[in-house]
Parts: structure tokens; C-alpha cells; sequence
């Protein structure tokens, strides 16, 4: 038997006028908090869970639990008349059961966050999904939880959006805090467990909106290509999924046919090393490259190189050497999954700018940043400032047809914000090269000024990450000035000795040792 005396106080339900209740002079609140949500809920519905009060008779009653709910019902009047003859309902306690300082007990057990739980934005949203499913008009629901229809609305799609998978996904994963806004994306993905738990994890680790947009684009191209797949089995066309082509393959632009012009893929047809593989166009994303599987097995060669000497001539194999001494490159899987992730940050940090630039105030560093890069004039604010591409990437950047129009009645911080957008689509177009993520000799070889460009990267995502841009990890590498070792397949090793003893990056030779390679 329990050691602990519980005593149960009768509490009479009644229906009392505000004009009846005293404001308990004790209560520790101090805040009431009335927002606006609030009151219109209150407005709405009148005051829905009783208040608690004690008899002090001559019909009065001092008020004991309910002092925000009191005060709404109040503030929904103009006049002290109106005000004192709202009914509420109350739980009326008998004072000979209560003993000295349960008052105070009483309002703790009733605030404490420890002692109660508000709602998950995914529990609301069930609510308000439920109200609508089971009869009520969103407009109706909105007036009665002071929401905007909105508001309401938004929260109905993503309650019916968010399956029984991403909620079991959400359980697991103890993410019961995620906002509607989050909730909503995974909503979007609920078809895609493998999708939702990427999401979840990039979210743990604050790079969520970066995964976002990756899942977008990687959707879009999936889908693409399966419009695209039945048409190439119609044609006896192979296909070579990401992968899957052998280190001997080579595009067909790169070799010639029997005219000396590159082959086409009509012309090609009937070779047994005839393949078709995904082209990286991110605008057409179910665009297909083709490729020979071996070229030198098969008889092909490069434009404008002759056919090997017959036996005896010295140079025989110098159209082998000559390839095996292009600049060396990293896999194609590694380049693609690398711009790829490229595309998809850059995305999200101009959807990111987009919305810092949006908003009244700037943040402390802004200003500063803005003079420092004005004065010292760096290459991106020299090449880019009076570019019409720079010019239409602000348009989108500050939402404004004519920001220039806009900036005449400007506040100062709001000048400060439309000044950093200049500067930021000047450095967002200077890394519109979607291999400043690279570090291989390749791409330094192939691409003007390529370290430069990344130098200036590292400036701006630098900034960026100061005043609180969450880097993805192909723009961290750029700011640690390391390659990016995200998305490097195992497949990609190559037998090569060198390569073996490099770094573990997708360089075969070092920064340091291709000087001058630009």
C-alpha cells in the first residue's frame, strides 16, 4: 500500500460571468503572450476549456487557473459592460480542502513544459486535416483557430501528404520538431523512403534545403529518362546506365568515321561496341550520349589520325601513347555526380540569397563586406558588375523588375541588402562554371583561369558561411580548398600506379606539382 495520502478536491461545474471573477493577485505570470492566433481563436469560439476559480462569496470568485484565457475573452470586447457579461465555463474549488501555498503549486503543474505538451506542427496539421475531412470548410476552420485559410490550407496538403512510411520514418528518427515547411518536402517524397531518410539526415546535419533541390533534380532526370528508355529498347539501341561503361569507352564525337568527320551514331549502328549512355545535360535530362565500347578493338580511331604504320615503322603505337598522355582525368561517374551536386547548391544558395536579400534588416558583417569588395574591385565585381546577365540575376535575386526604381525609397538597411545583391549575382555568375568545384588537371587544363575562379569561390562561400549560409559539402570542399570527395565511387580507382599513389582524391596529380596548368 502506498505510503502517499492523495486527496481528490470536488470541483462543481458552472457557467459564471467575467464581471463575477477576480484576477488572482498572486499569479506568477507575467507574460501573458496574447497573440494574435490566440485571440482570434477565442474571438471565434468564446473560451472553450474551463477556467478554475475560488468562492469569496457575495458571488464573486477569485480566479485560480485560466489568466490568459480570462484576459482573450476580455480583449474580444470594446467595452468594460461587454467584457463583464461574457459566460465562461469554470470548475468552482472548495476552499475547505485546500491547504497554504497550493496556489502556486497549482499554477505550475498547470505552465510547466515539463508537466504538459503543446502539439507537433505534424499533429496540428492532423487536426486541421481532420476538422476539413470530417465535414468543416477551410474557411469555417480558419476563423475557428485563428489561422489564415492560408495557412489552413497549407497544412491540410502536407497532412495528407505525410504517409504512414515517412511517419514511420519520423518516429524513428525522434524528429517530431520538423516545421510545417519541412514536413511539407518530405510530403513530397513520401513515395521514396531511400528520399525521406536522405532528407532527414541532411537536416540533422543542416544542409537540408542543399538536399532538397539535389532530390528535385535527381526526380526530374529519373523521370526523364524513363520516357526515354522504351524508346531506345524500340530502337535495339544498349543502354549503359551510369557505371556501366567500361574504362575503353569513348564518345563517337571523339572518333572518326570513314569520311574523317566524327561518327554519328547512324553511321556506328551496326558496330558491336554501339552504347548509349545518359548525357549530362542538366536542361534535357533524358538526353543520351553514344559511345563505343573499344574503340581501338573495333577499328576507330580519332579525327585527323592516320591509321597505324605497317609492321616495322617506329611509331606504330603512337596514337595509343598519344591518348594515354592527355592531362589524366577522373572518372565519368565522379564528374557527373560532382556537377551534379554543384548544380543543386547553387540553387539552393541563390534560393537562400534570395530570401536574405528579401528580408528589412541586414546582418552586421553586410556592410562592411560591401564596401571592402567595392573598393578593392576583385575580378568578379570587375568582369561582372555592368554584365546583363549580372543585371537579370539581380532582377531574381531582389524580386524587383526595377531594382534601381526600388532603391530610391529604400531604408539604409534595405540600400545595404539591394548594394550586397549586386555583388552577390556578380560572384554567383564568376562561379556559373560548373567545374570550380574540380581540382584535377582535366578541368585546370580545359577551363581559363580555373583556379582563379575557385579562389574567388572560396571568398564569397566563405562570407557566406559567416553570416550563416549552411555549406553543402561540394562547397566545403572549395572552402577548404580540398577535392571534393563526396560521390567518388570505389569504381573508380584506377589500376594506374600513379594514381595508386596520390592522395585519396580524384587528382592524379597534385595542385602543387601542375603549376601553371591554367
Amino acid at each position: 500500500m502506498s505510503d502517499i495520502a492523495t486527496t481528490t478536491a470536488p470541483m462543481q461545474r458552472v457557467t459564471l460571468r467575467l464581471g463575477q471573477i477576480r484576477v488572482n493577485e498572486n499569479n506568477v505570470r507575467q507574460d501573458l503572450n496574447l497573440d494574435e492566433k490566440f485571440l482570434k481563436s477565442v474571438a471565434a469560439n468564446g473560451v472553450k476549456v474551463p477556467v478554475v476559480v475560488l468562492p469569496l462569496g457575495e458571488d464573486t470568485y477569485e480566479l485560480k487557473m485560466g489568466h490568459r484565457r480570462y484576459h482573450a475573452a476580455r480583449a474580444t470586447k470594446q467595452t468594460e459592460e461587454e467584457r463583464d457579461a461574457i459566460e465562461v465555463p469554470a470548475y468552482v474549488l472548495d476552499p475547505s480542502l485546500r491547504e497554504a501555498g497550493e496556489d502556486f503549486i497549482d499554477q505550475l503543474i498547470e505552465n510547466d513544459d515539463n508537466y504538459r505538451r503543446g502539439l507537433t506542427e505534424l499533429e496540428q496539421a492532423d487536426a486541421l486535416f481532420g476538422a476539413v475531412d470530417a465535414g468543416m470548410k477551410q474557411a469555417r476552420v480558419a476563423q475557428l483557430t485563428g489561422r489564415s485559410r492560408t495557412e489552413v490550407s497549407r497544412a491540410v496538403r502536407t497532412a495528407k501528404a505525410v504517409g504512414e512510411r515517412t511517419r514511420s520514418l519520423l518516429a524513428g528518427a525522434g524528429a517530431y520538431d520538423l516545421d510545417l515547411e519541412v514536413l511539407a518536402v518530405l510530403g513530397e517524397f513520401d513515395d521514396d523512403p531511400a528520399a525521406v531518410e536522405r532528407l532527414l539526415e541532411a537536416y540533422a546535419k543542416n544542409r537540408f534545403e542543399f538536399q532538397v533541390q539535389w532530390e528535385r533534380d535527381d526526380r526530374a532526370e529519373q523521370r526523364a529518362r524513363e520516357q526515354v528508355r522504351p524508346q531506345l529498347e524500340a530502337a535495339g539501341v544498349r543502354l549503359a546506365e551510369d557505371g556501366d561503361l567500361p574504362q575503353t569507352a569513348e564518345p563517337l564525337s571523339e572518333l572518326a568515321g570513314p569520311d574523317g568527320e566524327p561518327l554519328s551514331s547512324e553511321a556506328h549502328a551496326a558496330c558491336p561496341g554501339h552504347v548509349a549512355t545518359w548525357a549530362e545535360n542538366p536542361r534535357e535530362p533524358g538526353e543520351v550520349e553514344y559511345f563505343c565500347t573499344d574503340p581501338d578493338r573495333y577499328g576507330h580511331r580519332p579525327p585527323q589520325e592516320d591509321a597505324p604504320e605497317t609492321e616495322g615503322d617506329q611509331v606504330g603505337e603512337q596514337p595509343q601513347a598519344t591518348r594515354e598522355a592527355k592531362p589524366s582525368e577522373p572518372s565519368r561517374e565522379y564528374v557527373k555526380a560532382g556537377n551534379k551536386a554543384y548544380r543543386a547548391a547553387e540553387k539552393a544558395r541563390q534560393g537562400w540569397l534570395k530570401d536574405l536579400i528579401g528580408r528589412k534588416t541586414a546582418p552586421k558583417p553586410l556592410a562592411a563586406f560591401v564596401t571592402a569588395q567595392l573598393l578593392s574591385c576583385p575580378k568578379p565585381v570587375a568582369q561582372w558588375v555592368g554584365d546583363a546577365g549580372r543585371r537579370d540575376l539581380v532582377k531574381e535575386l531582389t524580386g524587383y523588375d526595377n531594382p534601381a526604381e526600388r532603391a530610391m525609397s529604400a531604408t539604409p538597411a534595405k540600400l545595404t541588402l539591394l548594394n550586397f545583391a549586386v555583388l552577390a549575382a556578380s560572384f554567383e555568375k564568376r562561379m556559373g562554371e560548373v567545374r570550380t568545384w574540380r581540382t584535377d588537371n582535366a578541368a585546370r587544363s580545359s577551363v581559363y583561369e580555373l583556379r582563379e575562379i575557385r579562389e574567388d569561390a572560396r571568398t564569397w562561400l566563405s562570407f557566406l558561411a559567416e553570416i550563416g549560409y549552411p555549406l553543402s559539402s561540394v562547397e566545403q570542399a572549395i572552402v577548404d580548398d580540398e577535392p571534393y570527395q563526396e560521390g567518388e565511387p570505389e569504381a573508380c580507382d584506377t589500376d594506374d600506379q600513379t594514381a595508386e599513389d596520390s592522395e585519396d582524391t580524384p587528382d592524379a596529380v597534385s595542385a602543387e606539382d601542375s603549376e601553371g596548368a591554367s
